[in-house]
């Protein structure tokens, strides 16, 4: 009789243990049709392993798919801002080009979304699935994608400090001319008395200004502003 039962147990247990690995399976699998997730999982594993667990509770119907659309654009754009530094120069603009025209988008957007935008370790990250549209949602993803995967692949040396200093006191002297004494409020941006508005057209404003430097100094500065 207690044989019987401990190969019950066995069975019940090979049951429970075959069920979870194929729902997630399934789950990888889903993801993995789009691009995107098959460079995070390539390239950055620890945060495709986040996003599948993410995506397993979001199947489960324990969460909604906005959330999962707004922690997927959270973890992917961050792994895309730690691979900035290293990314070739045409994924780079791309991705900066794109980031600055999503936060236009977002400006008018209420709940400090422009800010959150540019500094979601200060004030948590924006509702990106209630304000931009899916094929915008979509083209951003592919954008950070392409970050992380030249970063990887093949990866660019940081520019040297000397090399951007120039043009980063240009664009820090020409941010004064404009705001005034207001940009002293870009280095205190978590302080709770800043002008949340005023911070999302200054930060707008500075990265507009990178852009139109020319390419290649553009994006060496960019790089050498990117936390490593």
């Amino acid at each position: 009789m207690f044989k019987w039962l401990l190969i019950a147990i066995g069975a019940l247990i090979a049951f429970v243990v075959g069920s979870w690995w194929h729902t997630r399976y399934r789950a990888e699998s889903a993801l993995l049709e789009q691009p995107v997730y098959r460079v995070v999982k390539q390239h950055a594993p620890g945060v495709f392993h986040d996003l599948l667990e993410e995506y397993l509770t979001y199947r489960r119907d324990e969460e909604s798919r906005d959330r999962f659309i707004n922690f997927a654009n959270e973890k992917i754009s961050g792994a895309a801002t730690r691979a900035l530094p290293r990314a070739s120069q045409e994924s780079v603009l791309a991705l900066v080009r794109d980031m600055l025209a999503t936060a236009k988008k977002l400006q008018p957007a209420p709940d400090d979304a422009c800010f959150r935008f540019w500094f979601p370790e200060v004030a948590g990250a924006p509702d990106v699935a209630r304000h931009v549209d899916a094929a915008s949602q979509k083209h951003s993803l592919e954008l950070m994608a392409e970050v992380i995967r030249s970063s990887a692949e093949s990866p660019r040396p940081p520019p040297d400090a000397e090399v951007v200093k120039n043009n980063l006191a240009g664009i820090v002297d020409q941010t004064y001319q404009i705001f005034g004494a207001d940009a002293q409020m870009l280095a205190n941006a978590s302080d709770p008395r800043a002008d949340r508005a005023k911070v999302c057209a200054i930060t707008n404003s500075i990265y507009e200004r990178i852009l139109q430097l020319p390419p290649a100094n553009a994006s060496d500065l960019l790089r050498a502003m990117a936390p490593g």
